[in-house]
């Protein structure tokens, strides 16, 4: 796999590839997952993934296989399950695992959740946008949010 430009515009492929080599397949959430082109492409490695998303958004229309280096056209049938809700923790009760890539606000109730229900996590926060914890002067977020979730077990 060589990517020399842009690997942001594969951070799905490249998650979906981590995470089906981490993971044997199971059945994960995808907090704030958008137009649901990660739990597409985990769906097509065997898993069963739901976006849980409060705007309901159209899977895309083609995306770049990395491996082979070449636009793949999603199906016009294809789909992906979707919870067309804001993120609560009783909403993963039943899911084995929890992803967060976008999901703005809800990083600290996915962790907090985990916790609870004794779930795994996997979290790529990209910013911070309306999160609870405090932002320090001089801390790196990031290595808060590990902090918290360390705290928590």
């Amino acid at each position: 796999m060589r990517i020399t430009r842009f690997p942001h515009q594969f951070r799905f492929q490249l998650i979906a590839d981590w995470l089906s080599k981490a993971y044997a397949p199971r059945k994960a959430a995808d907090v704030g997952g958008g137009k649901g082109l990660l739990a597409y492409l985990l769906n097509q490695k065997g898993w069963k993934v739901t976006v849980i998303d409060p705007f309901d958004q159209s899977l895309p229309k083609k995306y770049k296989d990395i491996e082979i280096n070449k636009r793949i056209l999603i199906p016009k049938t294809s789909t992906v399950q979707r919870i067309d809700l804001p993120f609560e923790e009783e909403l993963a009760k039943d899911f084995d695992l929890l992803i967060g890539l976008h999901a703005h606000g809800s990083n600290i109730k996915i962790i907090n959740t985990c916790a609870k229900y004794q779930k795994d996590f996997v979290l790529f926060p990209c910013c911070v946008v309306v999160e609870p914890i405090e932002i320090k002067p001089n801390i790196n977020w990031m290595n808060s949010l590990g902090e918290y979730a360390k705290n928590l077990g």
